[in-house]
C-alpha cells in the first residue's frame, strides 16, 4: 500500500510523515504537505564483506542523490573510487504494513519500526494539573525500532537516521548532555536513550558511500545527514525507542498574539524529548489501547477501519492548540490541511463529533471565538421594498497560515462572486446552530447555554429573515443571499468547487435539509430541558413544518428524486440531501422526526435509493459515491456523513449492502495508490480517476469516526 500517514502530537501542528514508498517525508511544522527529508530506518549484518560493512536494507522512504554532498565543497578534488553496494531499499511488496488508529508499523522478516501518536480524551486544558497536561500536550510522537536476533549468529545493528537538505543538524549533547540525538535548531529533532546507542553519526553521508569525515567526537557538524546505531546481539530480541519532538517557543500567531500551549508545560525541545523517552512505555501503551478499540469495532470493515485510522492521523496533524496572550486564555485552532486556513467553520461543524468524543472543551472554544470575534449583522439582497434587515451570521474562516484576521471577516469570503471565494453566510449561521446545540445537548453545560441563549434568540430571528423578512411570506427555504456578496454576488455552501448542484446556497436542497435539522435543535435548545422559552420553541416548530412541507412539494415522482435546486429547471441528483439529518441523528432525536415527519423522510429514503444507482451518484466504474450526479469531484468527508446517515435512518430492503462494502473497499483503495497516497489523506478526489483534486492533506475526513456509533 503506497500512501504517506501523518504522526503527529495533538495540538502542536506538526507531523511525521513517512510511508510512501521512495518519497520523502519527515518532521514537518505549519506545512500544508509532507516535509522533505531523507528518512532512513533499517538494518544490517553486522559484519564486514569485501572491505567494508554489509549494506543497510533501508524501508523506502528516502530518494538517492544524484551526486556525491561533497562535491559542493571539494569541487574537482572529489576522488574517484569504486563503487559498493551500501544501501539496499526493501521493497514495498517485501513489507507487511498495518495502520492502526494511534501508530503504523512495518515489519520485514525479524525487523520492525512502529510509531505511535496516542490521543486520549482531555479536559480542558487549565484544569488539568501540570503532570497530567505534559502527558496529555507533549509535543511528541514516539517510535520503536526493533529487532529479533534470537536465531541469528551474527550480531545486527539498526539504524535511525534523517538527512535533510534544506537545514543542518546540531548534536543534542552539546545542549544536554544526557540525550543522544540530533535537532534542527530549537525546533523540532530526535532523540534516544543514551545507553541504546552504539554509534552515533553527522556527515555528508552517514549510509557510507563517502570516505569517512569526522571532528575530535566522530561527528561533521557540516553534514545534512545524521543517525543513530544501535546494536543486536546473536540471542537477543531488543526494541529502542525514537522519540521525535517539536518545540515552537514565543509568539505564534499574528491577528491574536498567542504561543502554543505546550510551551507553558515544558522548557525547550530537550525536555519535550527527554520527556518523550521517560514516558515511551506510556505513550506506546495508550496508543496500543487505542488500536485495540478501533481493531475490536466487528461491525466495520477493513477498509472503514483504515478509513476512520488514516483520517485520525490527518485530523491530529492539523491541530493547534495556543495560549492567548493578551486574555491568558486557551485558543484552539484546527488548520485546514493544505489551505492552512484557521477553524474554518465549514470543518469544524464536521470535526463536531470527534472532538465531542475526545475533546468536547475545544467545541465550546471555537463557538465562543466565533461569537466574541468572528460574528457580524448584515443586509439581505431582498427585491425594493421589503426591509433589508439581515441578523447575525459568522465568518467562513478565522484567518490563514498563523494569522488571525480582523474581527468579523475571513481570510476567505470575497464580494461580487457567485461561486469559489464568494460568501457562505447562510451555511455559517447553521454551522453554528448546529454545532452549538449539539454541543450542549451533547454535554449539558447549562452555564454556557445561560451565557449564549442571547445568541441562539439572533440565530432563530437570522433564519426566519433569510427565509423572508414578512413572516407571511416565508416557505421554510433560505432564500435571500448576504448583501456581503454585493450586488452582482451570490452565496454559496462549503461545497465550493462544485458546479450549482452544491456549490449555490439559495433554494439548495442540501441547505434545506440542514435548514430542517437546525430548526429541529432550536425546538430542542429552547424547550423544556433548554432554555424554556416556548414561543421560540413553538416558532421553530412551525419553521420546521414550512420547510418539510416545501421541501416535500419539490419532490419529482417520475423519477423518484429531488432536484439539488429548486430553480431554473434543475435536475442534479445530490447525496447530501440528507446530509443535516447528521444532527439529530447524533443526538437521538432522528427516530421521533421520522413519526412527525413521515412524508419528508419516506422521500428522502426514495431520493437516497434511486441516487445510490450507477451512474446517478455511484462510479459505475469504481463502484465510488458521488456526492452529485454532474460533477465527479466528490468529497470522502461528505460521503462518510452520508453513509452514516443512510445506514441508520433508511437502511432497508432497497439498498444493497454489498453496494456498501464495495463503495468502502473502492475509497480505501484510492487513498492508498500514490496519486493521493503522497498527500497522506486527501478530501477532494475526481470518482473516476483518484486523483487529488484538493483538500490535500486534510483534517476533515473523521467525520468517518461515526461509523463506530452503528454498531
Amino acid at each position: 500500500m503506497h500512501y504517506h500517514s501523518q504522526h503527529s502530537p495533538f495540538g502542536a501542528f506538526a507531523s511525521f510523515t513517512i510511508g510512501l514508498p521512495g518519497s520523502r517525508g519527515g518532521l514537518g511544522q505549519s506545512l500544508s504537505g509532507p516535509a522533505q527529508q531523507d528518512v532512513y530506518v533499517g538494518y544490517r549484518l553486522s559484519t564486514e564483506r569485501g572491505g567494508g560493512k554489509e549494506p543497510w536494507n533501508l524501508l523506502p522512504f528516502f530518494e538517492k542523490n544524484a551526486e556525491s554532498a561533497a562535491a559542493a565543497f571539494t569541487v574537482e578534488f572529489v576522488k574517484e573510487t569504486e563503487p559498493r553496494e551500501v544501501t539496499r531499499v526493501l521493497a514495498a511488496d517485501d513489507l507487511e504494513r498495518k495502520l492502526g488508529w494511534a501508530s503504523d508499523e512495518w515489519s520485514h522478516d525479524s525487523f520492525g519500526y512502529r510509531i505511535y501518536s496516542p490521543f486520549s480524551r482531555t479536559e480542558e486544558p487549565t484544569q488539568l494539573t501540570r503532570d497530567a497536561a505534559r502527558i496529555a500536550f507533549a509535543p511528541i510522537v514516539v517510535s520503536e525500532i526493533s529487532y529479533d536476533n534470537r536465531e541469528g549468529n551474527d550480531p545486527v545493528e539498526l539504524i535511525f537516521g534523517i538527512g535533510n537538505q534544506e537545514d543542518n543538524f546540531r548534536p543534542l549533547e552539546d545542549s544536554d548532555p544526557n540525550l543522544v540525538g540530533f535537532a534542527f535548531g530549537s525546533r523540532m529533532g530526535y532523540a534516544v536513550n543514551p545507553e541504546d546507542v552504539a554509534t552515533r553519526l553527522q556527515g555528508l553521508d552517514v549510509l557510507g558511500e563517502d570516505e569517512v569525515r569526522a571532528d575530535h567526537r566522530g561527528l561533521h557538524l557540516l553534514g545534512q545527514q545524521s543517525a543513530v546505531i544501535f546494536r543486536v546481539e546473536p540471542g537477543e530480541r531488543k526494541s529502542f525507542p525514537v522519540a521525535l519532538g517539536f518545540y515552537r517557543d514565543g509568539i505564534a500567531t499574528t491577528g491574536i498574539a498567542s504561543s502554543y500551549y505546550y510551551t507553558k508545560l515544558f522548557d525547550n525541545l530537550e525536555d519535550v524529548l527527554t520527556h518523550g523517552l521517560q514516558h515511551s512505555e506510556d505513550y506506546i501503551a495508550l496508543a496500543k489501547v487505542r488500536d485495540e478499540e478501533l481493531e475490536s469495532a466487528a461491525h466495520l470493515s477493513v477498509s472503514q477501519k483504515w478509513i476512520i485510522a488514516q483520517a485520525t492521523h490527518s485530523y491530529l496533524g492539523s491541530s493547534q492548540l495556543l495560549w492567548d496572550e493578551k486574555e491568558e486564555k486557551v485558543l484552539w485552532s484546527v488548520n485546514e490541511g493544505e489551505y492552512r486556513m484557521l477553524n474554518t467553520f465549514d470543518l469544524t461543524v464536521d470535526h463536531l463529533f470527534f472532538e465531542l468524543d475526545w475533546h468536547p472543551w475545544a467545541v465550546k472554544n471555537t463557538l465562543d471565538l466565533f461569537v466574541d470575534r468572528y460574528s457580524f449583522t448584515d443586509e439581505l439582497k431582498v427585491p425594493e421594498g421589503v426591509s433589508s434587515e439581515g441578523g447575525i451570521s459568522f465568518t467562513h474562516d478565522m484567518g490563514v497560515c498563523d494569522h488571525f484576521t480582523q474581527k468579523g471577516h475571513s481570510s476567505y469570503e470575497c464580494m461580487h462572486l457567485t461561486g469559489c471565494f464568494s460568501h457562505m453566510t447562510m451555511e455559517q449561521l447553521l454551522n453554528w446552530i448546529c454545532t452549538a446545540a449539539t454541543y450542549f445537548e451533547s454535554t449539558q453545560d447549562r452555564a454556557w447555554l445561560k451565557e449564549r441563549a442571547d445568541i441562539f434568540e439572533q440565530c432563530l430571528l437570522s433564519l426566519q429573515r433569510r427565509d423572508h423578512p414578512n413572516p407571511e411570506e416565508r416557505s421554510g427555504l433560505l432564500k435571500f443571499d448576504s448583501g456581503r456578496c454585493g450586488p452582482d454576488g451570490a452565496e454559496i455552501t462549503t461545497y465550493d468547487s462544485l458546479d450549482v448542484s452544491l456549490g449555490q446556497a439559495r433554494n439548495n436542497l442540501y441547505i434545506a435539509i440542514k435548514t430542517f435539522g437546525a430548526w429541529s435543535l432550536l425546538k430542542k435548545i429552547f424547550g423544556p430541558s433548554g432554555l424554556d422559552k416556548p414561543v421560540l420553541a413553538e416558532e421553530s416548530r412551525k419553521a420546521m413544518d414550512l420547510c418539510a412541507g416545501t421541501v416535500c412539494e419539490k419532490f419529482e415522482p417520475e423519477v423518484g428524486m429531488f432536484p439539488a435546486v429548486f430553480e431554473d429547471g434543475n435536475t442534479s441528483r445530490i447525496l447530501p440531501a440528507v446530509e443535516g439529518l447528521v444532527f439529530p441523528l447524533y443526538l437521538g432525536l432522528a427516530d421521533a422526526l421520522k413519526v412527525e415527519y413521515p412524508e419528508l423522510f419516506e422521500k428522502l429514503a426514495e431520493h437516497m435509493a434511486h441516487t445510490l444507482k450507477p451512474g446517478v451518484c455511484l462510479d459505475p466504474v469504481t463502484g465510488a459515491w458521488k456526492i452529485s450526479s454532474t460533477s465527479n469531484n466528490t468529497w470522502y468527508s461528505k460521503i462518510s456523513i452520508a453513509q452514516h446517515v443512510v445506514r441508520k435512518l433508511f437502511a432497508g430492503a432497497e439498498f444493497d449492502e454489498a453496494a456498501f462494502a464495495a463503495a468502502d473497499e473502492a475509497h480505501a483503495r484510492l487513498q492508498q495508490l500514490a496519486p493521493l497516497g503522497q498527500f497522506a489523506m486527501v478530501d477532494q478526489v475526481h470518482s473516476e480517476t483518484g486523483v487529488a483534486l484538493g483538500s490535500r492533506y486534510y483534517p476533515r475526513i473523521v467525520t468517518s469516526c461515526l461509523w463506530l456509533r452503528e454498531s
